[in-house]
C-alpha cells in the first residue's frame, strides 16, 4: 500500500486529471510537488480500515501527515497487557509481535533511520512543529523520546522556524535537521508567518516528516479514488491492481459526469448517489475527526440530498458503505458496557507493519470525539 502511495504521489506530480481531483490544493503546488529523494515518501503513516464483506481488509482512510497514537499507542497496549483482566482469562493473546508495543523507541528509531538514509548523516537535532497549540496530543511524548536517544530536540510553533544559510533554524537560532509535522497544514494556507517554514521544507533544506505531498495529497480521501478509478489503472502494475481490488473500497470525487460503478458498469455519478444511498457514505475528501461525514443508510432522504448538493460543490468523495463490526467493551465516557462498531488501524513506519490500535463508538461515524474510544488489538 505504501508503495501505491509512492506512484500516486509521482502520479500527482505529472498528470493534470489526477491534479483535477485536489482542486483545493492548486496554489500550493509549489510546496506539494517538490518531492524527497527518500521512498517511502509517507515514512509515518496510519491506515485506518474495516474487513468487508469478502473478509479482506479495506483502507477507508490513509492518514500520512502526522497521525496520533505513534507513541502512545505502543504505551498503552503495553501497560494494557500487562494488568489483569478478567475478559482475557483462559485466552492466549499476545502483543510483542507488533513493533510498536514491543520496542518503546520504535518510531524515534523510524526518525532517525530516515534521516540518515536522507543524508548520510547522524541525527542531532530534531524538532516537532505545531501550529497555534493545536493537534498537540502526543508531542511531549515524541520531544521526550527523541532526547531519550540523544537527539537535542524541540517542540516549535512552525510560524518560529526560520531560514537560514545552510539549513533551517529555530527562534534561538538553533540548527533544525529533521522536523516531524504535528499539525494540521490547512491551518497554513494563508498563514503568512508560516512561509518559511512552507519554503525550507518544500526546498529541503531540512529533512520533512511528512513531506508536503503526504500532508496534503496523500492524506486526502480523494487520494483513494485515484487509486481505485480505472481511469488510472494503466499507472499501476498487474500486482498493484490485485491489490487495489481486494482493499481499495471503490470511492469517487463527487461532481457531475460519468464514471463506473463498483461492478465497472458505466454511471452517471451524481444520480447513482442519490439512487444508492443504502450503499454509500459522502465524505469531505480533506476534513479530519469524521467532520460532516454522512452514512446513507443513516440519513434521510432530505439529508442525503442535502448533503449531494453540498458534495457537488465542494471537495467531497462517494465511497461504497462498509458495514463494521460489532464489539462490546467498556466505554469509558458513560462508564458502561456498551455494543459499539469497531475498525482496525495499522500503523506503518518506514514501509512497515509495526502494530494496531482500534477505535470503537456508538455512533456509525467512528470517531474517538464522537463517543468513541480507543482499544488495544491483539493477536491470538
Amino acid at each position: 500500500m505504501i508503495k501505491l502511495l509512492d506512484v500516486a504521489a509521482e502520479l500527482y506530480c505529472r498528470d493534470e486529471e489526477v491534479q483535477k481531483l485536489f482542486p483545493a490544493y492548486k496554489h500550493l503546488r509549489h510546496w506539494i510537488t517538490s518531492l524527497p529523494k527518500h521512498r517511502p515518501i509517507a515514512t509515518i503513516c496510519r491506515l485506518d480500515g474495516l474487513f468487508g464483506k469478502d473478509g479482506n481488509y479495506k483502507i477507508i482512510e490513509t492518514n500520512t501527515e502526522g497521525p496520533g497514537g505513534v507513541i502512545q499507542t505502543g504505551v498503552i497496549a503495553r501497560v494494557w497487557s500487562r494488568t489483569p483482566n478478567i475478559l482475557t482469562d483462559g485466552l492466549s493473546l499476545e502483543v510483542s509481535k507488533q513493533p510498536l508495543i514491543k520496542d518503546p523507541n520504535c518510531f524515534v528509531r523510524e526518525l532517525a533511520s530516515t534521516y540518515h538514509a536522507a543524508t548520510g548523516c547522524t541525527l542531532r537535532a530534531a524538532a516537532v512543529a505545531n501550529f497555534r497549540g493545536r493537534f498537540a496530543n502526543e508531542v511531549d511524548w515524541i520531544v521526550k523520546g527523541l532526547e531519550g536517544a540523544g537527539i537535542k530536540a524541540t517542540l516549535l510553533d512552525a510560524s518560529t522556524i526560520r531560514r537560514a544559510p545552510g539549513g533551517v533554524v529555530g527562534p534561538d537560532g538553533e540548527p533544525i535537521e529533521l522536523v516531524y509535522n504535528k499539525l494540521d497544514v490547512r491551518d497554513l494556507v494563508g498563514a503568512t508567518e508560516c512561509s518559511d517554514y512552507l519554503d525550507a521544507c518544500a526546498a529541503q533544506e531540512v529533512v520533512s516528516i511528512n513531506p508536503w505531498i503526504s500532508q496534503w495529497v496523500l492524506s486526502d480521501k480523494a487520494i483513494l479514488a485515484v487509486l481505485s478509478d480505472d481511469r488510472f489503472s494503466s499507472n499501476f502494475d498487474a500486482a498493484q491492481i490485485e491489490l487495489i481490488a481486494r482493499h481499495i473500497p471503490w470511492t469517487r470525487v463527487v461532481r457531475a459526469g460519468q464514471t463506473t460503478d463498483p461492478e465497472r458498469c458505466r454511471i452517471e455519478l451524481i444520480s447513482y448517489i442519490r439512487d444508492h444511498k443504502a450503499s454509500l457514505v459522502l465524505k469531505p475528501s480533506n476534513a479530519t475527526r469524521g467532520e460532516h461525514v454522512v452514512i446513507g443508510r443513516f440519513a434521510s432522504p432530505q439529508e442525503w440530498e442535502e448533503y449531494i448538493e453540498r458534495a457537488a460543490s465542494s471537495p467531497y468523495v462517494v465511497q461504497e458503505y462498509l458495514r463494521p463490526g460489532q464489539i462490546t467493551a467498556l466505554h469509558l465516557p458513560s462508564r458502561s458496557i456498551k455494543k459499539m462498531v469497531y475498525g482496525i488501524d495499522c500503523y506503518v513506519f518506514g514501509g512497515r507493519l509495526v502494530g494496531f490500535n482500534s477505535r470503537a463508538s456508538c455512533d456509525p461515524v467512528m470517531n474517538v470525539g464522537r463517543s468513541g474510544v480507543l482499544m488495544p488489538v491483539t493477536t491470538a
